[in-house]
């Protein structure tokens, strides 16, 4: 009979958990982005945003990670609905301001 030995840290309790750029590339080649971003570093940015922003709603806001201005989407009862990458957030901030600029 073998016996089994309790390993202290399992392998899926060691993995951090990420979240993942929401673009789905539809403005683009079709892809899905596949940049991630660990979930405890959104969350202490939002937590960070919300009391010195004294957060009434859900908004987004930005947070740098690795040397890259991220852009998350938090909830006004502290969660995180997701984010976006270095590069769709700039995508996402021109075609915002290029929305915004008005028809002659």
């Amino acid at each position: 009979m073998q016996t089994l030995t309790h390993t202290s840290v399992t392998a899926q309790a060691s993995v951090e958990r990420l979240l993942r750029c929401v673009s789905s590339g539809y403005m683009a080649d079709g892809c899905s982005c596949q940049q991630t971003v660990p979930a405890s570093v959104v969350s202490s940015a939002w937590a960070r945003e919300r009391v010195h922003g004294q957060v009434r709603e859900d908004r987004f806001f930005r947070f740098m990670w690795r040397g890259g201005a991220w852009l998350g989407y938090g909830l006004r009862d502290g969660g995180v609905r997701g984010v976006y990458c270095p590069t769709h957030s700039a995508k996402r901030a021109e075609r915002s301001s290029v929305a915004n600029v008005g028809v002659a």
